[in-house]
């Protein structure tokens, strides 16, 4: 009688517990990368009231005879099915899809969470806001990727440093119509060009020195035989004037200029005398060292002081003494492969080193071509750029932080590290939507999104929780009625032995 009477209260007693977890997933519905609970029942002990005998000649077999002494608790199963992805427009927000977690750290204990909703910290780690875990992953210093896993810091203002100029590519197109500039054609004539506008063309770009200061240039091409072309970079030097000395020897005038920087040759534009007399630099005959002679249709003398006005341009580097070299096309307008495609050329700038910058003119089509259409010939891309702090950063499908600095440049800062287990539900809750390894989840398997793990990321979106409202009510029935039957074998067998007190009766 008593039997029927533990029965029914292990019954209570377990689809209370069923009740627990069912409340449990309904309290957690809205509570970021949740996943729900599920309660499985086994039967308890068996008492045995006659075993089972072996069937004796031609005769049956007799099945043994057990009395159940009621139900337990088999499991509770995490169901690690994949939650619904809800877009927040957060940056810092994370969603996994796949069974991998985000791995965080406590001094010097890890923990594992699928929750990413993520914020920075004053020094600018990127931590679980609900305890202040920091996520961890691989950075990189100045571009480059550093061993080990450490905390993911992303702070504002983090500088990256000036790269100086090292490396320009041409493109575009050499009109092959163009006429051939004539002999004795100069560059730097004002008069020959002037006298030859389609036998040379020109572009400019900017360069970084190595303190990240911005310089311009000019490249320019002239057209020196039918498929050859000259070009020359010629850096937009600012102009510089100084007093000189007029000097006289036999008749002649004279005067010198300051030496010029390293690697740096001096062009003289023009010499201004005290009265305010212009003297061009067509009047102005270069001579040994920084000298220069007056042509003697300037009336000058001995004494005068002069206020000259000259740049510092690259010294030769190039093919005939340029800052440059020569462009041979083949019949079809490409590059010949056999000429070298890449010069380099140097120039001083104040306060700096010497900017060294190797101009590549490119092969094919995606180099510099002569066709017969207007010249587009440019310098495309250089490589250099000034100092910069960084502004806002990106995070991809596969974890990559990338920043973006005020200077236009982009880097990458760091990459989220993902643990994989071979059996997550076996992983032990230890509350604020962390977890902790088990004996029976395994051990971590760290690595990145799509790279060693199936699992990738979605920025800007969180996972929501994976309680079925309309299955967790349907158990909710289910429970209350298993429930109120279980109380029912209670009562009935208090009824009975109510009876059995009244026999004596």
């Amino acid at each position: 009688m008593l039997r029927s009477l533990f029965a029914g209260v292990s019954g209570l007693r377990n689809h209370q517990v069923r009740m627990d977890v069912i409340g449990n997933n309904i309290a957690n519905v809205n509570t970021v990368a949740f996943k729900s609970g599920r309660v499985t029942f086994k039967e308890g002990f068996s008492q045995l009231l006659q075993g089972a005998s072996r069937p004796p000649g031609d005769q049956g077999g007799i099945n043994p005879i057990q009395v159940g002494l009621g139900m337990q608790i088999g499991s509770i199963d995490q169901l690690y099915t994949q939650g619904n992805i809800e877009t927040t427009g957060q940056t810092t927000d994370l969603a996994l899809q796949g069974d991998s977690l985000f791995v965080v750290r406590k001094g010097n204990q890890q923990y594992f969470t699928r929750s990413g909703n993520f914020q920075l910290d004053a020094d600018g780690r990127l931590v679980s806001p609900t305890n202040g875990f920091v996520v961890q992953g691989q950075v990189y210093t100045n571009g480059q990727l550093q061993e080990g896993i450490a905390d993911i810091r992303l702070p504002f203002g983090q500088k990256v440093t000036a790269q100086p100029t090292s490396d320009m590519r041409l493109g575009g197109n050499l009109n092959a119509s163009a006429p051939q500039a004539p002999a004795g054609f100069s560059i730097d004539s004002p008069a020959d060009r002037a006298a030859n506008p389609a036998s040379w063309t020109e572009s400019s770009i900017s360069v970084f020195d190595s303190q990240g200061t911005k310089h311009d240039v000019k490249i320019e091409f002239w057209k020196t035989g039918a498929n050859t072309w000259q070009w020359r970079l010629d850096p937009a030097s600012p102009t510089v004037t100084s007093p000189v000395t007029v000097t006289q020897t036999g008749g002649v005038n004279r005067f010198t200029v300051p030496a010029p920087p390293a690697n740096t040759t001096l062009t003289v534009a023009r010499a201004t005398t005290a009265s305010g007399l212009v003297i061009d630099a067509a009047l102005l005959t270069p001579g040994p060292g920084n000298s220069y002679t007056v042509d003697p249709s300037v009336n000058l003398s001995a004494g005068d002081v002069l206020t000259v006005e000259y740049s510092m341009l690259p010294s030769a580097g190039g093919t005939g003494g340029l800052n440059g070299g020569t462009l041979t096309f083949d019949a079809q307008g490409n590059l010949d492969p056999t000429q070298s495609d890449a010069i380099t050329v140097a120039f001083s700038v104040p306060g700096a080193d010497t900017v060294s910058v190797t101009v590549d003119s490119g092969s094919g089509a995606n180099g510099l071509t002569q066709y017969a259409t207007v010249s587009t010939a440019v310098l495309r891309d250089q490589n250099g750029y000034t100092a910069g702090q960084l502004q806002n950063f990106s995070i991809d499908r596969y974890g990559l932080i990338t920043g973006f600095f005020t200077n236009g440049t982009t880097n990458p800062l760091g990459r989220i590290v993902l643990a994989d287990f071979n059996n997550p539900s076996g992983l032990l809750r230890t509350g604020d939507n962390m977890y902790q390894e088990s004996a029976n989840s395994g051990s971590a398997v760290l690595g990145f999104a799509l790279e060693g793990s199936q699992s990738q990321l979605t920025s800007g979106a969180l996972e929501m929780s994976n309680v079925d409202l309309a299955q967790e009510f349907t158990n909710m029935i289910v429970a209350q009625r298993g429930f109120q039957a279980n109380s029912k074998v209670v009562t009935t067998s208090d009824e009975m032995l109510q009876e059995l007190m009244q026999v004596k009766r």
